[in-house]
């Protein structure tokens, strides 16, 4: 379909009757989203081919990427099937052994089916082969086993594991329901699996999928990451509440032994093996001197009489890892929270890393500053405090390190009239003069910010923006593409600002709830655009990849992008230097 053709229907409404009776489908109006050659969200999961060439990852900016191994170039981005809120945030992901298919899957399919749904895409064709649907829960992890015959997922609340032939996708075992979230699978070389969740348990199954083994681990425990060695004979497994990673046998599932931990701060809820099982990998909130790092231990993490290990801890990234990946040259991968993603080689040494090319809004909430008609916003780039960007919309202008002054305002997150608490992202209620402020499941509060006449307030969450009058009547509500770390409004009271986890800053009508307009500048501190709901934008020299069209073709079929450089008709400077003329 022309993007000519979607930009002049979208602004159209079609009721979904016309179309077919109680038909629901993906939106195929265009949506401006931020493409800097790295993910825009937590990249929560990576996998390998069986020969380690490519490395996929998957994030909740919506998207996966493959990359080559050598050299950390990237291959492809491809985009499933978005919708409002958190639909088409991308959790988890598989490689099959040959690196002909890729599965992916998170919070895909809720929005436009009974369940959620599995995406089999075809790697060299670029598109989706099939929809694995009617998923019961949101999948947490997901593997192939050896042959790549088979797909193992388990879910994030009760429905435990399921398994699924390839390449048709039929289910052919789905176990009893676990009662709790089940975390990770793996599959041993003779087609075994083993299951981790958080009552403690790890629960074995033989290679036909039958029920073999079930053991309770140390009480109050959480086990995480599971990994079997390389020969089938042993499991390590990681631990998500304690820095201890244990190894147990694949036979019983008794304590083998436990790995030296001396030194770990935080812990190690991602495990793996060596190629050749000579080591021992562990990885998660473990850091230092601001690093977060792998452990490596020799000889498989066997400890001496004393308890003693021969180790060391190797730098990876600024955030917690959240997973490693052992590769057939003896080296490994990660992803981390920042987002990052890298590979070190057999001797531990970087072979690559892609860090993040968004600014970092996390642990702002109170720095950034508006003008009081809105046109100028300062911010920080990263969570450092101390390295700054300010950009004035009607002059199209970016200054880094800017002098303070300029006439610009912090949020204000208390008044005599407005009394907020627990907005602060601890998990802690909400209250607004004492009376609670309702909230999504799993949906945590991370910025606050009050009109300056005491009119009303505006509350970020993880993937939302709320609007209250004063009396704590909901104004309105909007999902945001990200986490708003920060929000503030503008003096005169007609705008909401708010910086989002995906690196923009967004202008909402503080009456409507509608988005006006975006910002996006690059963690370069040099490149940045700019873009309407009228979808006008403007841009710096070079900038013309950074953002562009995500547009839906349907439930089964990738989305197609097109960057904005592609039709400069729609780009109109003299927009933005009207916008805020009063």
């Amino acid at each position: 379909m022309s993007i000519f053709l979607i930009l002049l229907f979208s602004s159209f409404v079609v009721p979904a009757t016309i179309l077919q009776a109680e038909e629901r489908v993906p939106s195929v109006g265009p949506v401006l989203r931020v493409e800097s050659g790295m993910h825009a969200g937590l990249a929560r999961r990576i996998d390998s081919d069986a020969e380690g060439r490519y490395l996929v990852s998957v994030s909740d900016d919506k998207t996966l990427k493959i990359w080559s191994v050598g050299d950390g170039r990237l291959q492809s981005t491809m985009r499933v099937p978005i919708g409002l809120g958190n639909e088409g945030a991308l959790h988890a992901v598989a490689f099959s052994p040959d690196g002909r298919t890729v599965a992916v899957t998170g919070q895909t399919g809720p929005e436009w089916d009974d369940g959620y749904c599995i995406y089999l895409i075809d790697v060299q064709g670029g598109e989706i082969r099939r929809r694995i649907v009617n998923l019961p829960e949101a999948v947490t992890h997901m593997a192939f086993s050896p042959n790549g015959v088979f797909l193992a997922a388990v879910f994030g609340e009760r429905a435990g594991l399921q398994v699924f032939t390839i390449p048709d996708g039929t289910r052919i075992y789905a176990s009893e329901p676990y009662q709790v979230p089940a975390n990770w699978v793996d599959f041993a070389p003779d087609g075994r699996m083993v299951v981790s969740s958080y009552d403690g348990a790890l629960r074995m199954y033989d290679a036909n999928f039958r029920p073999s083994v079930a053991k309770q681990l140390a009480k109050g425990g959480k086990p995480h990451g599971v990994a079997f060695s390389p020969d089938g004979k042993k499991i390590a497994v990681g631990f998500r509440d304690r820095a201890t990673v244990a190894v147990l046998s694949a036979d019983d599932l008794t304590l083998s032994y436990l790995p030296d931990v001396s030194g770990v701060a935080g812990n190690l809820w991602t495990v793996g093996w060596s190629a050749d099982g000579t080591r021992l990998l562990g990885a998660g909130s473990h850091a230092g001197r601001g690093k977060s790092l792998i452990r490596w231990w020799s000889h498989g993490g066997l400890p001496d009489g004393n308890g003693r290990g021969e180790y060391m801890d190797l730098p990876a990234s600024n955030g917690n890892v959240m997973q490693i990946l052992p590769l057939k040259s003896g080296g490994v991968a990660f992803t981390a929270a920042d987002p990052a993603l890298g590979v070190l080689d057999g001797q531990g040494f970087a072979v690559f890393t892609r860090e993040r090319a968004i600014a970092n809004f996390q642990g702002g909430a109170r720095r950034l500053l508006v003008s009081d008609r809105g046109n100028v916003v300062e911010f920080d780039y990263d969570a450092s405090g101390s390295n700054r960007g300010r950009f004035t919309v009607d002059k199209l202008l970016l200054q880094s390190a800017p002098t303070p002054g300029a006439g610009l305002h912090e949020p204000l997150v208390a008044t005599d009239e407005v009394n907020v608490t627990g907005w602060w992202g601890d998990g802690s209620k909400v209250t607004f003069n004492g009376m609670e402020l309702s909230m999504s499941e799993k949906e945590i509060s991370c910025s606050l910010g009050i009109d300056a006449k005491n009119r009303f307030f505006a509350l970020g969450s993880s993937f939302s923006l709320r609007l209250y009058l004063r009396s704590g009547q909901l104004r309105w509500q909007v999902h945001t593409p990200g986490p708003v770390w920060a929000v503030n409004v503008s003096g005169n009271g007609q705008w909401v600002i708010a910086a989002l986890g995906d690196g923009t800053i967004r202008w909402y009508d503080a009456m409507r709830g509608e988005e006006s307009m975006a910002l996006f500048v690059s963690k370069d501190q040099q490149r940045w655009a700019v873009w309407s709901a009228r979808n006008f934008f403007a841009v710096s020299p070079g900038a013309s990849s950074l953002i562009g069209w995500h547009v839906n073709r349907g439930k089964g079929q990738l989305a197609d992008f097109y960057p904005v450089g592609q039709f400069p008709q729609y780009q109109n400077s003299e927009f933005f230097k009207t916008l805020f003329q009063q």
